[in-house]
């Protein structure tokens, strides 16, 4: 055993070689004996930790106790010391993270991307969605811890297995799906749209039917609040306004993908699969419908022309839009409300959207910027002050 102490700013990393037992754990309890000595805490790399007993366990615990309320971390715990981890319960106890599998994408096919990263196929049965830089490793995390939520709840969702890296990069490995997004097929077979309309509205139902249990996963709402700081060029009541609407929303347990767009399912021998679990989480159905009224009419082209994103004539998103919103709901969207009362939400819920994605950053031209607070200033804040009595 040998172990190996240097300071990372205001953290002390030790690191770990060989086998720690009964024989030479009061060499590791000496070793960590002087630790916390950085202001911040300890971080404890395990990469080349092969075993480690119960007296080995004892220290670490003792180490941790000294921490207080510092931080205490294990970091690249190999497959075997993680099994101890587990079936001891120190893994409940402390923060344990095992080592990442190292992959390399060189001479893959780059099969799409995203606003977060790139999807390369690495062999016949797996892909990797290789995250950009400036995606936190927090997010990739809940990302994945997300998606295999949803696949034990029994959403229809791809298998996901780990987080690699690869080439500098942070990824997560998923199950290939070998198969065409219901946008393809359309593009492919305009003459069955309305076949795979149904499947569209299908599987959105499906999910919506799902509840989850109170804090089982995030707030779609919490989410979008976490949107209203980056809106620019409104004041600052505007802004009040914008929390205001988001606290009249119904709550709901109704499990939500975030981005429902024909582009983000799959079809499988007929079965409909959803991809981009990242934004899983609970509320009204009425989030995932306004976003997709929100890319399909408020961003999307305008009449007669192409809409880039969908790959499709405008013309031909807007009946599309129109379709699916009836075939959901089993009537016109206009009749909606009779039976299914969170509907009257469907549009303000747009306009939301085109305050929280068209007015933050400088993606959207000033054209969708003018649409945007025209929206906010003649519709949102009007909706808001009649569901308030003013």
């Amino acid at each position: 055993m040998e172990t190996n102490i240097r300071h990372d700013g205001q953290l002390s990393v030790v690191e770990l070689t060989g086998s720690i037992n009964s024989g030479n754990a009061h060499e590791f309890e000496d070793a960590l004996s002087g630790e916390p000595s950085s202001e911040e805490g300890v971080i404890i790399d395990a990469g080349g930790l092969e075993y480690i007993s119960s007296a080995g366990l004892r220290v670490l615990l003792a180490a941790k106790k000294r921490c207080k309320g510092k931080i205490f971390r294990i970091v690249n715990v190999n497959d075997e010391v993680m099994n101890v981890f587990d079936v001891t319960g120190f893994s409940e106890i402390m923060d344990i993270s095992r080592a990442v599998r190292q992959l390399s994408v060189e001479g893959c096919d780059r099969i799409g991307a995203g606003a977060c990263g790139e999807v390369f196929r690495l062999d016949d049965e797996t892909i990797i969605k290789l995250y950009y830089p400036r995606v936190k490793k927090e997010e990739i995390e809940q990302e994945k811890a997300l998606a295999k939520k949803a696949f034990v709840m029994g959403v229809p969702t791809a298998i996901s297995y780990d987080i690699v890296e690869a080439d500098g990069r942070t990824g997560v490995v998923y199950e290939l799906i070998k198969s065409k997004t219901i946008g393809e097929l359309i593009r492919g077979d305009e003459g069955h749209l309305e076949k795979y309309v149904d499947m569209y509205a299908a599987v959105c139902r499906q999910i919506h039917g799902i509840e989850a249990e109170p804090g089982q996963l995030p707030s779609f709402k919490d989410i979008n609040r976490s949107d209203i700081p980056n809106v620019t060029g409104i004041t600052e009541e505007e802004r009040a306004y914008l929390h205001r609407f988001l606290d009249l929303i119904p709550d709901r347990m109704n499990c939500l993908h975030g981005d429902l767009n024909i582009n983000n399912i799959m079809v499988h021998n007929g079965e409909c699969c959803l991809i981009d679990m990242g934004e899983f989480s609970t509320g009204t159905p009425m989030f995932d419908l306004s976003r997709i009224l929100f890319s399909m009419e408020f961003a999307g082209a305008a009449k007669g022309e192409f809409n880039s994103f969908y790959k499709l004539p405008q013309d031909i998103v807007t009946h599309i839009l129109h379709l699916f919103l009836e075939k959901y709901f089993g009537c016109p969207l206009a009749e909606a409300e009779k039976t299914y009362p969170d509907a009257a939400w469907l549009y303000p819920l747009a306009w939301f959207r085109c305050c929280t994605s068209l007015l933050k950053g400088d993606r959207w031209g000033e054209e969708k910027r003018a649409m945007a607070l025209d929206i906010l200033r003649t519709q949102l804040i009007p909706f808001v002050d009649a569901q308030c009595g003013k």
